[in-house]
């Protein structure tokens, strides 16, 4: 899994734009999250999808003029840790 993390001016049309971009790409959004800092917004998501493809959304997107600032970042995968309670 991967991070995408975004920071784009704050209007709703360069959103629009993201997502967008981000439905065309064969990947699969665990998470994205959107926060208004200033006078932009933040834009992270967890991406799950061939590593190709997650390069060719950071691409696609970094080449938008509204992008600010693109950083892509490797995750660990979860792992669920299961506890037996004694009795």
């Amino acid at each position: 899994m991967s991070a995408i993390s975004i920071r784009i001016p704050s209007s709703m049309d360069y959103v629009g734009r993201v997502v967008s971009i981000v439905r065309r790409a064969k990947v699969f959004v665990r998470r994205m999250e959107i926060e208004a800092r200033d006078s932009t917004y933040h834009i992270v998501m967890d991406v799950e999808g061939p590593a190709d493809e997650i390069n060719w959304l950071v691409a696609k997107l970094d080449k938008l003029p509204e992008v600010l600032e693109i950083v892509k970042l490797q995750t660990a995968p979860a792992m669920a840790v299961a506890l037996r309670e004694r009795r």
